[in-house]
């Protein structure tokens, strides 16, 4: 059923990390977007991290779908760039690149000074290896990373270090795709032998290296000396195996591991433990309340955004999320580059929302609680819920209220997930609560663009100038044009309101006190700035 569900949420909302995925990280008792990771002290170079790990037995980059073993791959491989905290792309295995008038073809120069764990010398070939070999699972079923080489068409090995890469079209090209860890080449027969390749050592060109490798209990990793970037001043880690990420809280509170990731809302009890710190981040997860264009009351303006009036978002964070998540209007990454920081235009008042009602013929004609239009039809609307995710149960039960107090009679249809498919693709809903996990190389055409009415964009809403906007932004490579086109985009979303955006989810990373130094996980690298970290005093 697992499974099923990763698919779906490929299939119908375009999810690109399906199974796994920059952002301010903050400690709890500071501010939003208020950056106080960084400690006082002089950084000290050596001391070991213990992490905790759920799987060891296949640390394959290509082929694992492990969400920790994803992480400790960071700490192992590069790509091509890297996303810093803004999604804004930097520098890695390639130093810098350039694309070409018609926006499809990118060429990078990669770095010279680069060799894998074993000494041998990094080269263009082993990118283009990389990138056939991800190419080899069109259907992405082996490996989470083959949807960003999907439309590439052509590679062309310009010299050892300088690599041109073409795309089908200017759409489907973007350099924040080139994140997927670069492999060896000589470490494999072939591209296929890739994906038979389970228990394999790795072999990257990232900061740490391995050392010892047991795949039933630990693996030791060490400084890379060679590493081509700065050296982190962590000399060793130590990766746990542990039965789950339940097991891996319990750890940290039992000073086995460092580290872990909080799985509930509620880890704020977690700071009443003086040897812990918490590290609040938001993720890539929207909610969003979705509306039917194909229904006549829907696809009135003033209905949908009398809806986005009486909603108290506020209060369902607080009661729901235990006040961790972030509310937005748009489903843009509110630390994104491109994210236009302006008030939110949406906010609970119930008097508006009764004004716009009113326009739209819809009041209280007989003295009673709900409200009729001139025909005497009450307002009565279906909202559609998974009932595995207890959250969005949850929401529901608020937004249902909420929207009682204006006179709106909202009716919650709480199914499993098959029936939750079924329904959203048979068009079989007025409202749906859902939500997408946004992928670093942003394009929101499968959700508003009128190309997949029917089919990711399930709501059914058009307009040519969104198309128009969400077509050019995808083509447009300079920073400043594509900043103004996502401020155009953003202002007509939240004019036309296809989906209220409710909030993206945060999540916290648990740390020991005694490792210091920035630490600022993002939702795509709980690592990243691993560099910056040290181990201060000892374990206690």
């Amino acid at each position: 059923m697992k499974r099923e569900k990763k698919i779906f949420y490929y299939v119908c909302f375009l999810f690109v990390f399906s199974m796994l995925s920059g952002c301010i990280s903050r400690n709890v008792d500071t501010k939003p977007n208020v950056n106080k990771s960084l400690q006082m002290g002089e950084p000290i170079v050596g001391g070991e991290l213990r992490i905790p790990v759920t799987q060891l037995d296949m640390l394959n980059p290509i082929i694992n779908d492990n969400k920790s073993v994803y992480y400790l791959n960071k700490l192992i491989y590069d790509g091509l760039i890297r996303l810093d905290e803004k999604l804004f792309p930097q520098p890695a295995l390639a130093k810098k690149w350039n694309v070409s008038e018609n926006g499809k073809e990118w060429t990078f120069q990669l770095r010279d000074d680069v060799r894998w764990h074993d000494g041998k010398l990094f080269s263009a070939e082993d990118v283009k290896f990389t990138i056939d070999t991800l190419k080899m699972d069109t259907q992405g079923k082996k490996s989470i990373f083959s949807v960003y080489v999907k439309h590439i068409k052509n590679i062309k090995i310009i010299n050892s270090h300088k690599i041109s890469i073409e795309f089908d079209e200017a759409i489907d090209s973007s350099v924040e795709m080139f994140t997927f860890p670069i492999i060896p080449k000589h470490q494999f027969l072939n591209s296929k032998a890739v994906y038979d390749a389970v228990n394999i050592v790795p072999i990257g060109t990232g900061p740490y290296k391995v050392d010892l490798y047991d795949k039933f209990k630990t693996i030791k990793l060490v400084v890379n000396d060679d590493y081509w970037g700065d050296k982190p001043y962590i000399t060793s880690i130590l990766a746990k195996r542990v039965p789950d990420k339940e097991a891996a809280l319990t750890s940290v509170e039992a000073n086995e591991v460092d580290i872990a990731e909080a799985t509930n809302f509620d880890w704020e009890k977690y700071s009443e433990d003086k040897s812990l710190k918490i590290y609040e981040y938001v993720t890539q997860y929207f909610e969003f309340l979705a509306f039917n264009f194909n229904k006549d009351i829907l696809n009135d303006e003033n209905i949908r955004k009398a809806l986005a009036y009486s909603i108290d978002r506020h209060k369902i964070v607080d009661e729901v999320y235990l006040g961790h998540a972030t509310i937005v209007d748009v489903p843009i990454y509110p630390e994104a580059y491109f994210y236009c920081e302006e008030e939110k235009k949406y906010g609970k008042d119930l008097l508006l929302a009764k004004k716009l009602l009113a326009e739209s013929s819809w009041e209280n004609r007989d003295n009673d609680k709900w409200l009729e239009n001139e025909s005497g039809k009450e307002l009565r609307l279906r909202l559609l819920v998974n009932n595995d995710n207890p959250q969005r149960v949850k929401t529901a039960k608020f937004i249902a209220s909420q929207l009682s107090e204006i006179g709106i009679d909202v009716v919650i249809n709480k199914v499993d997930w098959e029936e939750y498919k079924k329904k959203i693709l048979a068009n079989k809903f007025d409202l749906v609560l859902g939500g997408w996990k946004l992928s670093n190389a942003f394009n929101l055409r499968f959700a508003l663009h009128s190309e997949y009415i029917g089919n990711t964009n399930f709501i059914g809403y058009k307009n040519p100038n969104m198309d128009k906007l969400l077509d050019e932004v995808l083509v447009t490579k300079n920073i400043s044009v594509k900043k103004e086109k996502y401020k155009q985009i953003q202002n007509l979303f939240v004019n036309d309101l296809p989906y209220f955006g409710l909030y993206f989810k945060n999540r916290s990373i648990i740390v020991k006190k005694h490792v210091k130094g920035d630490i600022m996980p993002v939702p795509f690298n709980i690592f990243n700035s691993i560099e910056k970290w040290y181990i201060g005093d000892n374990p206690k």
